[in-house]
């Protein structure tokens, strides 16, 4: 028995192709329109991410390069104190030992002061792109603190 194509069939053709058009209008436009939305938020928040991890690995470096740097004036000065020992006094030396420490601490304060601000300073970022994103995600504002355990456990200070 062969089909034959008679109203009905024309019009379930037709009822279908009807069908078809209005999933698309109605529910697969919509999504597809959320989630190329979703991967831009996505991709904007990883470059975010990129952005302050390589500002936290600036910071980082150059924390490490005054430690180095104030580990080498240190060494120099001591170099210098050793050389005039052999030509001063016993007093002398222990004069110039008191400002080689004097001078250390005060770069090791100086140096702590400005991990410190460092770290201020990207805890502030954090606590910025983290509300920014609560407030993406959630729609509204949201007041974030992050602690500065959390912080130091990321940096590994």
């Amino acid at each position: 028995m062969l089909m034959q194509i008679d109203g009905t069939f024309v019009f379930v053709v037709i009822s279908f192709l009807v069908f078809l058009f209005i999933l698309k209008t109605v529910l697969f436009n919509p999504i597809t329109t959320i989630i190329e939305k979703r991967e831009e938020f996505y991709k904007k928040n990883s470059k975010i991410k990129e952005k302050s991890k390589e500002k936290t690995k600036t910071l980082i470096d150059q924390k490490e390069n005054l430690l180095k740097a104030a580990k080498t004036e240190a060494l120099d000065i001591l170099k210098e104190a050793r050389e005039e020992s052999a030509i001063e006094n016993s007093i002398v030396l222990k004069q110039t030992k008191q400002e080689i420490a004097n001078s250390i601490a005060d770069n090791k304060l100086e140096l702590t002061k400005q991990k410190d601000i460092a770290k201020s300073e990207i805890k502030k970022e954090v606590n910025s792109i983290v509300e920014s994103i609560i407030s993406k995600v959630l729609g509204e504002s949201v007041e974030v603190n992050i602690s500065d355990n959390r912080i130091n456990e990321y940096l590994k200070i």
